[in-house]
């Protein structure tokens, strides 16, 4: 005997097993937190795929047509949900929907027509194999195409094509012939394909469990570096990365300015409309402001209604400026809520030359003193605070 040589109903059940055991060690992973769509979609689709082998494995007592074709489907079925799940969390499921449901429907349909045709066992396995290879290749695109994909979700997507490239070998042994290409058969062809699958299966489950957990991981991080309110740094975020531009302009010997931005009556637009408009206020200056920064700038919630901008390479009459267009932008802006909401905004701006004794702490007391002149002169306005050190 081959040592080499191997049972193919033995893979099989290795198969069915190894999908069973992955849906359960998910299902436990998962049991104590929250399940989001895409995971509840991936267990399904582990169960669909399951019933699917197990429908494989029940032809050798039961060769009905009908029995095929259900096998069939439902494995098609389950892929297409396995490869949504993946899209689904990375939020782009919603517009791979329509032609994921069209080639599973289209799939499905040619497959249940071959077998309408009464074609020969060849043709069968041929068509199940390529129409099966299309369904995937549509989901596994759009992984690889996604512009926020990790080197492991780019893994990931070379297993799921490395089971493309076995179906359409498949297909074309099938038409050519020379091989049974019969779930049964124990050519080696066959064997890869089983081994294949079985380590795509693992690869599936697994790295669907570290991209829940990458993504988790990366929602965590953000929480604690974003406002929550407005998607701006917060003010630990904006202090660290002002602390390491401000290194660098020292290096440089490079100007740099700093803005403090308050909004005028914050506190009575609360009280007169309640705090849903204030929470409209701040995201729509919020928005102006990333309309008006460079993608160089810094800027992040202050502390409740206070913004702070670090404008690197930016001297006093520039500085002056890009304050300027935000007091306007805020002066101009119409917030339609329940009443018209306008408001306005009063900056304070330094600039130095920042020096080895220059901490972060100075720059933004300067601003801040510039802010509370600009208050005290009426508001809605701005006022500087030049100074360059030594």
């Amino acid at each position: 005997m081959d040592p080499l040589e191997v049972n193919v109903s033995t893979l099989l059940v290795v198969l069915i097993l190894g999908h069973v055991a992955t849906g359960i060690l998910l299902f436990s992973y998962t049991l104590r937190l929250y399940k989001s769509k895409a995971v509840n979609v991936f267990l399904l689709s582990k169960l669909v795929q399951t019933v699917a082998w197990i429908t494989f494995a029940l032809r050798s007592t039961n060769s009905s047509m009908s029995i095929m074709i259900l096998g069939n489907a439902l494995l098609l079925a389950g892929l297409a949900m396995e490869l949504s799940a993946f899209l689904m969390m990375k939020g782009r499921f919603a517009k791979a929907r329509k032609t994921i449901a069209a080639l599973l429907a289209a799939s499905v349909l040619v497959f249940v027509a071959v077998v309408a045709l009464d074609t020969s066992q060849s043709t069968r396995i041929a068509v199940a194999s390529l129409v099966c290879a299309v369904l995937m290749v549509y989901p596994v695109w759009m992984l690889f195409t996604d512009k926020g994909a990790s080197f492991l979700q780019k893994v990931i997507a070379e297993f799921y094509s490395g089971v493309i490239l076995i179906l359409i070998l498949r297909a074309i042994n099938a038409f050519d012939g020379n091989l049974d290409m019969c779930l049964s058969s124990a050519n080696p062809f066959n064997v890869a394909m089983f081994l294949m699958l079985y380590l795509v299966m693992l690869v599936g489950s697994t790295g669907f469990i570290l991209l829940d957990k990458e993504k988790v991981d990366h929602e965590t991080l953000r929480a604690a570096s974003v406002d929550g309110l407005t998607d701006i740094a917060n003010r630990g975020t904006f202090f660290r990365r002002s602390r390491e531009v401000l290194s660098l302009c020292e290096r440089n010997g490079e100007t740099v300015s700093c803005l403090m931005i308050d909004i005028d009556g914050f506190k009575k637009t609360n009280d007169e409309y309640g705090h849903h408009a204030g929470d409209k206020v701040l995201i729509d200056f919020a928005e102006n402001m990333k309309r008006t920064l460079r993608s160089s700038d810094i800027f992040g919630r202050y502390g409740g209604d206070e913004f702070a901008v670090l404008l690197p390479q930016t001297d006093e009459r520039q500085s002056m400026e890009v304050a300027e267009r935000l007091r306007k932008a805020a002066e101009n802006a119409v917030i339609v809520d329940e009443h018209q909401i306008r408001y306005t905004v009063s900056v304070g701006s330094a600039t130095i030359v920042p020096d080895m004794e220059t901490n972060i702490e100075s720059i933004f007391k300067l601003s801040d003193n510039a802010l509370y002149s600009a208050k005290t002169q009426g508001k809605n306005r701005i006022a500087s605070a030049l100074r360059f050190a030594d």
